[in-house]
């Protein structure tokens, strides 16, 4: 992740006509296109703002999904299917929840996002 302006990975020192393709935003679709550009030689800016991996990594499906799972398995451990099976669901340490989406979350926003981009040196991120 180098920035072109400051004669960053391309050596030019200007932004100026340095790159062939544009991509705006972060997500796994602008990935998928920066991937592909680059791998066809294509110089390729990416401008981003806020955090790296769009709404499914950051506040959408990975998130939600943990916690609808988490729910699902207290709800579960709570109830049994069988009568006479008497089943306790115990209390939720939400703060721990919270914390380990937060560290999935994270762990793979630097998988799929920032670890991928950083080897990709046709591509700069904005």
């Amino acid at each position: 992740m180098s920035d072109c302006c400051a004669g960053g990975s391309n050596g030019s020192g200007s932004c100026e006509g340095t790159y062939d393709f544009l991509i705006l935003g972060g997500g796994s679709a602008a990935f998928s296109a920066a991937i592909r550009a680059a791998g066809l030689g294509a110089r390729v800016a990416m401008v981003n703002e806020g955090t790296l991996g769009g709404t499914c990594v950051n506040i959408g499906c990975v998130p939600s999904k943990t916690l609808i799972r988490a729910a699902e398995t207290h709800y579960r451990h709570g109830r049994s299917a069988f009568t006479g099976v008497v089943s306790g669901g115990g209390t939720v340490d939400w703060n721990e929840l919270v914390a380990a989406k937060d560290e999935l979350v994270g762990s793979l926003r630097r998988a799929k996002y920032e670890d991928i981009l950083s080897g990709l040196d046709r591509v700069d991120l904005k």
